[in-house]
This record gives structure tokens, sequence and C-alpha cells, in this order.
């Protein structure tokens, strides 16, 4: 798939959030900041909702990065002053589990 159609699929609604697994309209944010070289390469950028993106803004949520398990590429992230939950199978029905699976599109 091409970077323009994943990002027509993320403002569709069809791909999840990589934190919380909801659909809706997703926005990119930048793991490591923007002001990095590399700084658009998939290891740099998490799809997630506007309240996730709030959230993590506001130090509610941290995202430590992509790792790869068995089960592919997953981002590894906290709610602050938890530790990291990896790896987890699925997202929890609250949809804040401590990662995300994410297929590789």
């Amino acid at each position: 798939m091409t970077k323009k159609a994943v990002r027509k699929a993320r403002r569709s609604g069809t791909k999840s959030c990589d934190v919380s697994g909801e659909t809706g309209r997703l926005v990119r944010h930048h793991i490591s900041g923007r002001d990095i070289p590399g700084a658009e390469k998939p290891w740099n950028i998490a799809w997630v909702t506007p309240d996730v993106h709030d959230r993590i803004h506001c130090g509610d949520i941290v995202i430590e990065g992509w790792v790869m398990t068995t089960k592919g590429r997953q981002l590894m992230w906290h709610v602050r002053g938890g530790a990291p939950v990896f790896p987890v199978p699925s997202p929890a029905p609250n949809g804040y589990a401590g990662t995300q699976e994410h297929s590789r599109s």
C-alpha cells in the first residue's frame, strides 16, 4: 500500500488507533519529534485519535516506541505512572492495554 493510500485509509476510519484500537479520524504523532533525521519514517510515527494525541502531549500517555515481536511490530506505551505492559495479544475492552498490535499496510 502506498503512503498516500495509507493516509487516506487512516482518514477514512478503516484503520485503528495504534494506542486505543478505536477507528475514526486519526492523526500522526511523531514519537521522537519532527526535528530529527528520518522524522517521517514509520518507526517514528504512531497513528492515534485526536483524544489520544492530546493525552500524549499532556503527559497522560507515554509512547515508548515500536518493537518487533513474534506477532510483528507492536507499539509499546503506558499510562503515566504505570509500567509498560508488554506484550499484550489484543487490546483490552477499554482500549488501553499497554500495547497495540499493528500490521504493516
